[in-house]
């Protein structure tokens, strides 16, 4: 199974996490936010590809950069990438299985955060973006951002949750999503 890898970056005084997935096959990157070189430094093996939990600038503001160096493919879904002025790059679909690097990849749509943001399902473990936080979720008094939504899409990523899944958010230390229900207020009780 991949090792998921935490890189944490400082945009302007503010945390953010990059994530590298070392597949069998070589490595995906997951949010290109800030500090390029951190990200880059943090590579085992050729990128083949880069993917986006969302649009906002501390998740892609280093993304060119990154494309750049690695030469990968970027996948995005189609909802954030005008916003966030992102081209070329493939669009992701709620439900689509991606192979990346031996690695299976299962892609959910879960807008709430934003319109276009995704959870990535590696294995067990979830690359959740902005909408799991650790003790809460993302923001909603953000453009394009719901609470209904929100809602909607914490409900179609908990069903996934195992006793060992592990939860990797934009922002924060990676979470056990057991302990998460357990102890965060948000997350919505008897889904799991």
């Amino acid at each position: 199974m991949a090792e998921i890898e935490q890189v944490r970056l400082s945009m302007g005084g503010f945390e953010v996490n990059s994530y590298v997935v070392h597949a069998p096959e070589g490595d995906i990157i997951v949010d290109a936010g800030a500090e390029p070189e951190k990200i880059l430094a943090a590579l085992r093996a050729p990128v083949a590809a880069i993917l986006v939990t969302h649009g906002h600038a501390d998740h892609v503001g280093a993304l060119e950069d990154v494309r750049r160096e690695t030469g990968a493919t970027m996948y995005m879904h189609p909802a954030d990438a005008e916003g966030a002025g992102v081209s070329p790059y493939e669009p992701l679909q709620d439900g689509e299985g991606m192979a990346l690097a031996g690695q299976g990849i299962y892609v959910l749509h879960t807008p709430g955060h934003s319109p276009g943001s995704v959870t990535f399902l590696v294995g067990a473990d979830q690359i959740v973006g902005d909408l799991i936080l650790p003790g809460s979720v993302g923001r909603t008094d953000l453009g394009g951002a719901s609470w209904e939504e929100i809602e909607v899409s914490l409900r179609r990523v908990m069903p996934y949750w195992e006793p060992s899944t592990r939860l990797y958010a934009g922002h924060g230390d990676p979470m056990v999503a057991m302990e998460e229900l357990e102890g965060n207020p948000y997350l919505p009780l008897g889904v799991v």
